[in-house]
């Protein structure tokens, strides 16, 4: 059997990839768009099929009913307004049932009143037997096909109600003697009505059966791109894992995610991204096999499996996929060129079960996105090691952060010409109970990646501010305080309101603060990133480029950024003296003098590193020359005795 369950998945699945997702796409599409369609939808056919078997049944039922009381010479009027009761009531009914939001219930309620008026026109006909029987039938058993035995015991209950009524107008008479001509008559109707019924039971089951299809689709599939969804994602990969293990073959899995996605979204809209989506998932469908899976795993990802035994498949899907995907789209008077990043991992050696595999296609994916985007990489097992120790670290760092572990040294930046501190650089520092120091480099890009840095950074900001006017109320000399900024922090409007109640909380003057921002900095949102800067000159904050020349900073840009000071990368200082001849410090130099810029040079550890940067002109330094990282009191120590710390230019000579 389970094989069974096997050959007919992998038969039946081959033509749903393309045509269905189309048809799904439209059809969810109107879903979309009214709510209330499938009730109303279902509500309006129920009317339409008891309408016509209730225009049948008083139709058929009508001239019968006349020939009895003609027979028990009731009066003429009587038997015009009998004629006329059934004639009319049906459209009545249809009418007060779809002229109401509840169709169902409203229907419910017509049978009901379908049930009284047949127990009165049994009295009408002095309960003449074969007109009784065929009466009490119709009604029995259309309360039963609408509306189940709840319904039909509610019909009783209004028959009774009727029957009462109707002893109460036309007295308890009775006749059981039935004329054959008019027994003849009512023959038809006992054929004719149960077929009828039959035939509205059969399309309503057909109707059912059709909605439950659709229905079950809805929850396979995703609503906007037609493919499948999560949750049918696992489930087609786990049965086809366990076909794969009885038949020894490899099942490549792909994890698709778009590069610059929500820029999109952002810029032009959720609606232009949308229609991306879709012409995403079209190019996939068209560059896979019909026996291939895709589905939308969500957001911008999609994922795809294949059993293909084809020579490098593995390099060939991906490679194709990346093709489809770069080719320009026009999109609402747009042209869009879109890259994806892709992961692999193959069965069974990168995982045995569905989410082993797709966490694992996953993980390769940002591998490949964190190397050059628009490209694939795959699953290797180093990444999972990788991956489970930055969770850790995620873990470990938010509680350090609340237990007061992460703290502030400061490094003196000098006047190289005489030795003396003319500024601090605040950097924060992590001892962790279980590994020890940990590095910056290691973990500030965590606490950006977890949505700790806006915390972490204001916290850095209110300590070092705090810090530097207790050294001025110990009667120190004023010392500029440099602060490094993320740049997520840059792209938070709210970042201006906390800046100012920093310095309103300490007392701290603007003009003893210094913002550091990389280069980075300008490139995801640049507008932003200049009118924060900007706003903060305003007010008197120095604005330094940390790290300048490892970016992609233009010189144009340069020439316009709402800056003061450039601080070289110790990268171009480091070899000085060595191998070096310090071409490009020299430029940064010359450059920075043409803006009108102060520069200020880093990782300075030699007299010749020093000395050359003084020759061509740069007189501020920090580095371990001078001094490494230390904490506020000994910087306190420092500058009230006094001290010429490195190499002054006087000593130099």
């Amino acid at each position: 059997m389970k094989w069974r369950r096997i050959i007919r998945y992998t038969s039946c699945h081959a033509w749903t990839q393309s045509g269905l997702c189309a048809s799904y796409r439209r059809l969810a599409g109107k879903r979309r768009r009214n709510p209330n369609h499938e009730n109303t939808r279902r509500g309006a056919g129920l009317v339409q099929r008891v309408y016509l078997l209730r225009c049948a049944g008083f139709g058929m039922g009508c001239m019968p009913l006349a020939l009895v009381m003609h027979s028990q010479q009731a009066p003429h009027w009587l038997i015009a307004c009998m004629v006329v009761a059934c004639l009319t009531w049906p459209h009545l009914a249809y009418q007060s049932a779809k002229s109401g939001p509840s169709l169902v219930l409203r229907e419910h309620r017509n049978i009901l009143v379908d049930a009284a008026l047949g127990g009165l026109i049994v009295t009408m006909i002095h309960f003449s037997p074969i007109a009784t029987v065929v009466i009490l039938l119709m009604f029995a058993m259309d309360a039963m096909a609408t509306g189940g035995c709840r319904l039909f015991f509610m019909e009783l209950g209004a028959t009774a109600i009727g029957l009462l009524c109707g002893l109460a107008i036309f007295g308890p008479t009775h006749s059981f003697a039935d004329d054959r001509l008019i027994g003849v008559v009512w023959l038809p109707i006992l054929i004719a009505y149960p077929l009828l019924l039959a035939k509205v039971v059969y399309d309503s089951t057909i109707v059912l059966d059709e909605r439950s299809r659709e229905l079950r689709e809805m929850s396979e599939r995703d609503s906007l791109t037609g493919l499948l969804n999560r949750a049918t994602l696992s489930n087609r990969l786990e049965t086809t894992l366990a076909w794969a293990r009885q038949a020894h073959r490899r099942v490549v899995v792909l994890f698709i995610d778009l590069d610059h996605f929500k820029t999109i979204n952002d810029v032009l809209g959720h609606h232009v991204g949308d229609r991306l989506l879709v012409r995403v998932a079209d190019r996939l469908q068209r560059c896979v096999d019909p026996s291939d899976t895709i589905a939308r795993y969500g957001g911008d990802e999609f994922v795809i499996f294949t059993t293909s035994e084809a020579q490098g498949v593995d390099r060939a899907l991906p490679q194709s996929a990346l093709a489809a995907i770069a080719e320009p789209m026009q999109i609402a008077g747009h042209e869009l060129f879109v890259g994806a990043s892709v992961g692999i991992s193959v069965f069974p050696c990168d995982g045995t079960d569905a989410d082993t595999l797709i966490s694992a296609a996953d993980l390769a994916m940002y591998s490949a996105k964190s190397r050059c985007r628009n490209g694939y990489a795959t699953f290797l097992p180093n990444m999972r090691t990788v991956a489970d120790a930055r969770l850790d670290m995620f873990t470990r760092l938010r509680s350090a952060f609340r237990a007061g572990q992460i703290y502030l040294h400061y490094q003196p930046q000098v006047d190289m010409r005489s030795g003396e501190i003319v500024g601090v650089e605040a950097l924060a520092r992590w001892h962790d109970t279980q590994h020890g120091e940990i590095s910056p480099a290691m973990f500030i890009p965590v606490a950006e990646a977890c949505g700790l840095i806006s915390a972490l950074g204001e916290w850095v900001l209110e300590t070092a501010c705090t810090q530097a006017m207790a050294w001025r109320q110990m009667g120190l000399a004023p010392l500029r305080v440099s602060i490094n900024l993320s740049p997520l922090q840059l792209q938070r409007d709210e970042f201006i309101t906390t800046v100012q109640q920093v310095l309103r909380r300490t007392h701290m003057p603007p003009s003893m603060l210094e913002l550091e921002v990389t280069e980075s900095a300008f490139m995801n949102d640049p507008k932003t990133a200049v009118r924060l800067l900007a706003e903060f000159r305003k007010w008197g904050i120095a604005i330094a480029i940390d790290d300048f020349g490892v970016g992609y900073s233009s010189l144009n840009q340069l020439r316009t950024l709402p800056i003061d000071r450039i601080k070289i990368d110790r990268t171009f200082i480091a070899h000085i003296g060595e191998h070096d001849d310090g071409a490009i410090a020299r430029a940064i130099v010359m450059l920075a003098d043409t803006l009108g810029l102060a520069v200020i040079a880093e990782g300075v550890e030699s007299i010749e590193q020093q000395n050359f940067l003084l020759t061509i002109g740069c007189f501020q330094a920090q580095g371990f020359l001078y001094s490494k990282p230390v904490q506020p009191d000994e910087i306190q120590q420092m500058v009230r005795t006094g001290a010429r710390i490195g190499n002054p230019i006087e000593r130099a000579r």
